[in-house]
């Protein structure tokens, strides 16, 4: 199933862009939900970057100790040029061939011990151009941006000998898994490759992965960049909307 990726450059743009969206989850939800009870009706979570990161915290995975990146930053920044404003900061250079960068935050509100579908659009700013050539693979479509939610927490730990990886299914590159989705790369369709040229981009879910929440109404959220391209890679996450859609 193809995702409508729209390029958005301004708080108006974007909020036309999100409104159609959020609306469409809640109406989803509550045709499906059924009754009255605040526990059949769905919830909606907005993070807004640009006015700071707390609460929020990053980590790596997929490597080795002699691969580990030595350059990883999450850190809330000023958007680059053309771009105004900030945002958080995900960037490193990857090492291993396969490097996940990540973000994770646990949030409650949900109702203890109930199953949600969960539905995100994440808007980033990106400098990777499209169409271009880089070392391992594209330094756009070989980075492919990932997020979900989790009952427990995202946490990176030894697997094996000497790899570190997340200790959820999360899914690989390309490919989703159980708990989390692929919404995406980050080419934002520039076809200069020798000079990058930030802008922001749209990504959102095509279909909701199952969360259960824990004893408190809490999940985690974490979303990050799983990069194929063997150099460095940068973007800026603006926003994360997500909805949790009560099953």
């Amino acid at each position: 199933m193809s995702i409508r990726i729209p390029m958005v450059r301004t708080p108006a743009a974007r909020a036309a862009v999100l409104a159609p969206w959020l609306a469409a989850c809640l109406a989803l939800a509550s045709c499906g939900g059924g009754g009255d009870d605040a526990g059949s009706r769905p919830v909606a979570l907005s993070f807004d970057f640009s006015g700071g990161v707390a609460g929020w915290s990053g980590a790596a995975a997929d490597h080795t100790a002699a691969t580990a990146p030595i350059d990883v930053v999450w850190a809330h920044a000023a958007l680059p040029s053309p771009l105004a404003g900030s945002g958080f900061r995900l960037s490193g250079t990857n090492r291993s061939d396969d490097l996940f960068i990540y973000v994770k935050r646990q949030v409650g509100g949900l109702q203890p011990g109930r199953s949600y579908g969960v539905a995100l659009q994440l808007r980033l700013a990106t400098g990777a151009p499209s169409g271009c050539v880089g070392v391992g693979g594209a330094p756009g479509e070989s980075v492919w941006v990932h997020a979900g939610a989790t009952a427990g927490e995202p946490r990176t730990v030894l697997q094996g000998a000497e790899d570190y990886r997340v200790n959820i299914d999360r899914g690989n590159q390309s490919v989703g898994g159980s708990q989390g989705v692929v919404l995406g790369t980050i080419a934002n369709g520039s076809t200069d490759c020798l000079q990058r040229r930030f802008a922001t981009k749209l990504l959102s879910s095509h279909a909701p992965h199952a969360v259960t929440a824990d004893g408190a109404g809490r999940v985690w959220l974490h979303a990050g960049i799983d990069s194929g391209f063997e150099a460095h890679s940068e973007v800026y996450l603006q926003s994360l909307e997500v909805v949790f859609t009560p099953r």
